[in-house]
């Protein structure tokens, strides 16, 4: 596993979730800072990144250090986020801290990687770092026509699968595959019990609302 942080101006976000995680399976740690002109706010990078470091080694964990320039175009920071991390799969990316416009890129290198079937996770937290997410990394699917009017049924609340079929006078086994299908790409969740019920999920909520 590869952990890739952006690195702003302090080093503790970098050391509390390294902390917390622990360094079990974990091969490497990326570090992406900001090339700064200014010598104040250099010294300043340079500094934090000293910090993480002395860390990293106290802990004997690989890790590699990247300045990122981002006086240029958005395609060539992501570019150069690309180069540090040739043939590295299981990505986990941490967007807690630096400029905004790293954190977009990390996040828009994980998508790259995320649609070519690499192994990736992305997750964020809350400025005080009381509550941890994991952030959304796949590309909303297109739903049939058929999904579509499955999935206005159960906009109005959970079903048995059954039920569901009844209402759409349709044979259970071909609302079962449709079911089956939009599970697989997380606009609905079914119970393993049965008989199985199914409902929305907040990504098919999202899904209703912009359509």
């Amino acid at each position: 596993m590869n952990l890739i942080f952006g690195v702003g101006f302090t080093s503790e976000y970098v050391i509390r979730v390294i902390t917390e995680k622990g360094l079990q399976n974990v091969s490497s740690v990326y570090l992406f800072s900001v090339w700064n002109t200014d010598e104040y706010r250099r010294k300043q990078a340079e500094e934090v990144i000293n910090d993480i470091s002395k860390y990293l080694d106290t802990l004997k964990v690989k890790y590699t250090v990247k300045y990122l320039d981002v006086n240029k175009e958005f395609s060539g920071i992501v570019l150069d986020i690309a180069s540090s991390l040739t043939s590295t799969d299981n990505l986990e990316f941490y967007l807690i801290g630096g400029m905004r416009i790293v954190n977009l890129a990390l996040y828009y290198y994980a998508l790259v990687c995320k649609s070519l079937g690499k192994k990736v996770r992305v997750f964020s937290y809350t400025e005080d770092m009381s509550r941890k997410y994991e952030v959304l990394i796949s590309f909303p699917a297109k739903v049939s026509e058929s999904q579509l009017e499955i999935m206005r049924v159960l906009e109005k609340g959970e079903i048995e699968i059954g039920e569901l079929a009844e209402k759409l006078k349709k044979s259970l086994s071909t609302v079962s595959k449709q079911i089956s299908d939009l599970e697989e790409i997380g606009y609905v969740s079914c119970s393993e019990t049965r008989p199985k019920r199914c409902k929305l999920t907040q990504l098919g909520e999202v899904l209703l609302k912009v359509l």
